[in-house]
C-alpha cells in the first residue's frame, strides 16, 4: 500500500523513489546513520528521531481474530475474555490489548501461532490481517478469520528533518489523493491482490498434496 500511495504521490513531484526492504532494527540503525531519506510508514509514531511525520495516512494495520470454531463472538479485545488466546511473544501492543484476558498463549512466531490454533491449544489466535497468507500457504484450511476486526490503526509516511522542505509540497499532494478517493482505492485494490494470492497459495497447495 504504502509503496503504490508514495509512488504515485512523489511521481507528481518530480521525485523517482527507491524502496529498500530491512527489519525494523536495521531500519532504525540506517536512519540514525542518515542512510534513509524516509520511511515508507510507520502505525507506532514513536522511536524515530529527526523525523517529519506527514499527517495523512496511508496505509492501515487491522488487528484480527483467527478461529476454527464458528461460534466465537469478536466485538473488541475484552470480548476474548472468555477465550484461550495466542499471539506472538514480543509484540508490546498486543501485550496491552491483551492485559484483560487471563488465558493466552504465547508464541515465538507466526508459524507456530497458526499450528497451536490449528492443534486446538488456543481457542483464538490475534495477529495482523496480513498473516492471513501465512495461514492458506501452511495448509491450515481450517483456520478463519472472524469478522469485524479488534481495531484498525493507520500509519504514516515520514520524513528526515534534512527534507524538511520537501514536506508541506508533499502532504498537499497526499491530501489531494485523499480527498479525491485515490489513496483509498490503491487500498482497496492491495486487499484485492493480496487476497487473490492468498488462495492461490491455497489453491496451488491443494493441487500439490491431491498429487
Amino acid at each position: 500500500m504504502a509503496q503504490k500511495v508514495l509512488s504515485k504521490a512523489y511521481e507528481q513531484l518530480g521525485i523517482k523513489l527507491n524502496f529498500i526492504a530491512t527489519p525494523a532494527a536495521r531500519a532504525i540503525n540506517m536512519w540514525n546513520a542518515g542512510r534513509l531519506d524516509a520511511v515508507s510508514a510507520k502505525v507506532i509514531d514513536t522511536g524515530l528521531p529527526d523525523s517529519i511525520k506527514i499527517d495523512i495516512p496511508i496505509v492501515y494495520e487491522e488487528a484480527v481474530v483467527f478461529a476454527v470454531k464458528k461460534n466465537v463472538s469478536v466485538d473488541g479485545f475484552d470480548s476474548l475474555k472468555p477465550y484461550v488466546v495466542g499471539y506472538v511473544s514480543g509484540i508490546i501492543y498486543l501485550e496491552d490489548r491483551l492485559r484483560n484476558v487471563t488465558q493466552k498463549e504465547t508464541a515465538p512466531n507466526l508459524e507456530s501461532l497458526f499450528r497451536k490454533l490449528d492443534a486446538g491449544r488456543t481457542d483464538v489466535a490475534v495477529d495482523s490481517r496480513f498473516s492471513f497468507c501465512l495461514v492458506r500457504k501452511l495448509g491450515l484450511n481450517r483456520i478463519h478469520i472472524l469478522e469485524p476486526s479488534l481495531e484498525k490503526r493507520l500509519g504514516y509516511h515520514f520524513l528526515h528533518t534534512r527534507h524538511q522542505q520537501l514536506a508541506p509540497a508533499l502532504e498537499l499532494v497526499l491530501r489531494n489523493m485523499e480527498k479525491d478517493g485515490s489513496i483509498k482505492k490503491i487500498q482497496e485494490d492491495v486487499m484485492q491482490e493480496y487476497m487473490e494470492q492468498c488462495t492461490e497459495l491455497s489453491d496451488a497447495r491443494n493441487k500439490k498434496a491431491a498429487g
